[in-house]
């Protein structure tokens, strides 16, 4: 029977000791929280209601044991704890996720700036939506676009400025149409971020490029940093701690799953698997129980905000950009709609595929990127009049770049 040990109770931990249980391994999980937090995904909806946000789903009952301890480093077969004992197992999975980074700039520490650094903040937002008139989002671009939407839905005018990108950016077409979305919510979107906070005790007003924004509050969603466990395992690019596509680290019998761990060969900061943190948690401890599981080469982006649903697929890795063997197909299709496909020049092959259409529509999702799907393929191959706006995208993209 393999002995595994998963180092963190998040969701990618929780998810690794389920699926390493389920596989037959005997499976102990290191976590210093009794009660771990709800998954990192769904905290915006924790501004709507509080039944917007499930618990995670609960460890098999018998299966792993947890132990309320913090873990101060990990090896090839060990976990040693900050209390000084020591684990032996065959196998350990690092789930330690990643932390936040605190705001910096001035008045950051004022009463009324409030920094999303836990569930507990979104909560507060949802009691604090009823007396707030006007709020400043300001942060990383995903997450800032889903708190500045729960918070207009709420009723809330919002300011929102978006600091950065925690991956590949959407295209400028989607994000155009996004922006037209928000406008309609009236939000006021643009890049840039806070210069400082402003007011007599609290927070009155932000100053953003100069200008005077006043605000009952500025919503802070500040940066995560991989926080991987103290080991001699290798680190990527963007800190967390490197892995292949089987979750497997630098050292032989640990694999690194969720926020706290880096996809091989990736760009700067663009392989941290925090977005895919139950698939790389099941990967990895269906690996410890003795299968040979590995992530898709395709990364599949989703994203629902301001009454849209953008959704993106790509074959090339986070962070890649379109270089001088790409082309793209950009069309609009209506409010609310649009299409944009990246391919290879010449050979037609489809290396990407982002749609963005009603939240109510009822069309399907996106195609898979097979290593046959072409233009010619996506435009009349598919058979599927729900993906007309992609199928009539890619025939236009036939027209303009005929093949040589």
């Amino acid at each position: 029977m393999a002995r595994v040990c998963v180092v963190g109770g998040g969701t990618a931990g929780r998810e690794a000791a389920v699926e390493a249980s389920r596989g037959g391994a005997e499976v102990a999980v290191v976590e210093r929280r009794p009660y771990p937090e709800p998954p990192w995904g769904s905290w915006p909806d924790l501004i709507l209601g509080p039944d917007w946000s499930p618990a995670p789903s609960p460890l098999p009952e018998g299966a792993p044991m947890i132990l309320e301890a913090d873990a101060a480093s990990a090896g090839p077969g060990y976990v040693a704890l900050s209390d000084g004992r020591r684990l032996d197992f065959g196998q350990v999975i690092v789930a330690t996720g990643s932390r936040f980074m605190p705001p910096v700039f001035p008045g950051a520490r004022k009463p009324g700036v409030s920094v999303l650094d836990g569930p507990e903040k979104y909560e507060g937002l949802r009691r604090a939506c009823p007396s707030l008139d006007t709020a400043l989002v300001t942060g990383g671009g995903y997450r800032a676009l889903e708190v500045a939407d729960r918070l207009s839905s709420r009723g809330a005018k919002v300011h929102l400025l978006i600091s950065g990108w925690e991956r590949d950016p959407p295209s400028q077409l989607a994000l155009d149409v996004i922006a037209d979305a928000a406008q309609e919510r009236g939000v006021e979107a643009r890049l840039g971020g806070v210069s400082k906070a402003v007011g007599e005790g609290r927070v009155e007003a932000a100053v953003v490029a100069g200008a005077v924004v006043p605000c009952d509050l500025i919503v802070v969603v500040p940066p995560r940093l991989p926080n991987p466990v103290r080991s001699k395992m290798r680190l990527g690019p963007g800190g967390g701690l490197e892995v292949d596509r089987t979750m497997r680290t630098s050292e032989p019998s640990v694999y690194a799953v969720g926020g706290c761990a880096e996809l091989k060969g990736n760009a700067q900061g663009c392989g941290v698997l925090a977005d895919v943190s139950s698939i790389s948690g099941r990967i990895a401890g269906s690996n410890c129980a003795g299968t040979h599981r590995s992530i898709a080469g395709t990364l599949v982006d989703e994203l629902q905000v301001f009454g849209l649903r953008w959704s993106r697929t790509t074959a090339f890795p986070r962070g890649a950009r379109l270089g001088r063997g790409w082309e793209t197909v950009d069309r609009r299709w209506g409010p609310g709609s649009a299409c944009s496909i990246a391919h290879e020049r010449g050979s037609e092959k489809v290396v990407g595929v982002e749609w963005v259409r009603p939240s109510t529509s009822p069309t399907a999702g996106l195609p898979p990127l097979t290593s046959g799907l072409t233009l010619e393929s996506l435009a009349f191959g598919l058979g599927s009049s729900d993906i007309s706006p992609i199928s009539e995208t890619a025939r236009l993209g036939l027209r303009e770049w005929p093949k040589s």
